[in-house]
């Protein structure tokens, strides 16, 4: 979630970098000065209600931007994606790869001030692999000794998941895999007290203990959630006293915007119609930054006739990508040259997306066989907005006037598509994915890997697991990246996918708000722990 499978309400939501003036970020410069007082509510926007709070449970962003505040893990990512120490102080990786040796801080205690050890990992990492928990990280902690037998209830303990004494963790995978640390980073990584998890069973997820910054206080449904400092967090209490998340239902982010205004909130994304207004009031602030993320229609490979690859082709090189970013979105993305976006490690600035070529799309249509009596296809969308309706209507004419015959559907509830993502109902369907950790795997090995729970096109080339599973335990950095653009190319020639669009994230903020850090993982990921209010 970044695994997440996001809402695709983003339909005209980011706005183009070359529209803003310089500077356009003023915290990105500030040298952070240490406020003479703490204090202050923040209230910050939540287009849907989190579904968990629980680390294990959570699948998007809505909830991630809650866990990222209550909970902490072993290491943290800072803002240009290094990992950093959080719970643990220091740690150490054998030269091969396989063991991860933890050491942890003393003194840091959960919400219910009792203080955090090694077994609590070792219980936290174990709940994840239990499959009655039916977490989503599972998959990232597969690859630790002795999990495939717990799993299959073989045994009654992992037998990598070691607590040494009571401040030193031991890890030990099976084969080496070179994203784990980073993996420990993620939301699905946090520590859990097993006392309150168990006490509480499944409403744990509404009434979360952690360690982190802020403590939950309330959630009333559909309306707010409020998040409190923290006074005994390891790191210092927050500057903020309390936060506040407002929950919008998937209101048009022109209603945010509007109560930012009125001075509702201290921040807001910023409609396109917005852009010029916001930026002729000198007296807020901005941030724009582009993200490691990824738009794209998914194609469902069991569902025929999309088990052709020339009718995947077909429809990849008949969609007029730049057309439709500039036309119907205003250049509010960038242009998706495959799998891996800008920033990402792996990425090849050389590579160049499908083109548009309706005579290339016709001679690929008339090899898959695909005539004119072939199954219409169904397209679904998650948003209804106009500019959804537009992308898809203009991508139903191209496709029409090749011969391919569309039907539009949309389901603008946003648990119900998820779960029919989910239960392969959708033979083609837009799929936006953010990165939860900075390295390739996380979108070629998550979403296409043949064994990934993730892999909602139901791609299987054998080639590339291989190729997949030497790169994740290569230690060589240039060649696993190397390797990496290998099975990008691979997969794109396969054509699972159609990529769409990069995204950019976009917030305004009100003038007294300050230390305010986003990294390409965007806004789930802002630590709330370091900004304060100017009085």
């Amino acid at each position: 979630m970044w695994r997440r499978l996001y809402s695709l309400f983003f339909y005209s939501l980011l706005i183009p970098l070359f529209l803003l003036p310089s500077p356009v970020n003023i915290f990105s410069e500030e040298k952070r000065m240490d406020p003479t007082k703490t204090g202050g509510i923040y209230r910050r926007p939540l287009e849907f209600s989190p579904k968990t709070f629980d680390p294990a449970l959570s699948v998007e962003m809505y909830s991630t931007t809650i866990i990222q505040q209550v909970f902490d893990g072993l290491v943290q990512f800072d803002k240009d994606l290094n990992v950093i120490p959080a719970i643990a102080k220091s740690w150490r990786i054998s030269p091969d790869g396989l063991n991860y040796t933890f050491y942890l801080k003393e003194g840091v205690k959960f919400h219910n001030g009792r203080e955090v050890t090694a077994t609590d990992f070792v219980n936290s990492f174990t709940r994840i692999l239990n499959p009655d928990t039916k977490s989503s990280s599972s998959d990232f902690f597969s690859r630790i000794l002795g999990a495939k037998e717990f799993i299959e209830t073989r045994s009654k303990e992992v037998k990598g998941l070691i607590a040494l004494n009571k401040f030193t963790l031991k890890i030990i995978l099976l084969e080496p895999y070179a994203p784990f640390i980073s993996i420990l980073a993620m939301k699905g990584a946090k520590v859990v007290p097993k006392e309150e998890v168990q006490k509480s069973g499944e409403y744990f997820g509404k009434s979360p203990v952690g360690t982190g910054p802020f403590k939950f206080v309330s959630m009333k449904e559909g309306e707010e959630i409020v998040l409190e400092a923290n006074p005994d967090y390891f790191e210092g209490r927050p500057f903020l006293d309390k936060v506040v998340f407002r929950i919008f239902h998937g209101a048009p982010r022109e209603k945010i915007l509007a109560e930012f205004k009125e001075g509702g909130l201290e921040e807001s994304f910023i409609p396109p119609g917005e852009i010029e207004e916001i930026l002729k009031q000198r007296q807020y602030s901005s941030i724009q930054k582009p993200l490691l993320s990824l738009r794209f229609y998914s194609f469902n490979l069991r569902i025929k006739p999309l088990d052709n690859i020339r009718l995947r082709k077909a429809i990849n090189v008949v969609i007029d990508k730049k057309s439709i970013i500039s036309e119907i979105h205003k250049n509010q993305f960038n242009l998706a040259k495959g799998v891996l976006p800008l920033g990402m490690p792996g990425y090849n600035p050389e590579r160049e997306p499908y083109p548009y070529n309706e005579t290339l799309a016709r001679n690929y249509l008339f090899e898959s066989g695909y005539g004119k009596n072939g199954p219409p296809i169904e397209i679904w969308s998650a948003s209804k907005s106009e500019a959804a309706q537009r992308e898809l209507n203009e991508i139903k004419s191209k496709l029409n006037n090749i011969g391919i015959e569309t039907t539009l559907h949309y389901e603008t509830n946003w648990p119900n598509f998820l779960s029919m993502v989910r239960d392969n109902k959708f033979p083609v369907h837009i799929h936006a994915w953010y990165a939860d950790f900075p390295d390739p795997d996380n979108f070629l090995g998550t979403l296409f890997h043949s064994k990934s729970k993730y892999n909602y096109t139901n791609y299987h080339n054998p080639k590339v697991d291989r190729l997949l599973d030497q790169a994740r335990a290569e230690r060589d950095y240039l060649k696993r990246m190397e390797m990496y653009r290998k099975i990008e190319e691979m997969i794109l020639d396969d054509a699972p996918i159609v990529p769409m669009v990069n995204h950019l994230f976009q917030m305004v903020y009100q003038p007294h708000v300050r230390g305010v850090e986003v990294s390409a993982l965007g806004g789930p990921y802002i630590p709330m722990k370091k900004i304060w209010l100017m009085k």
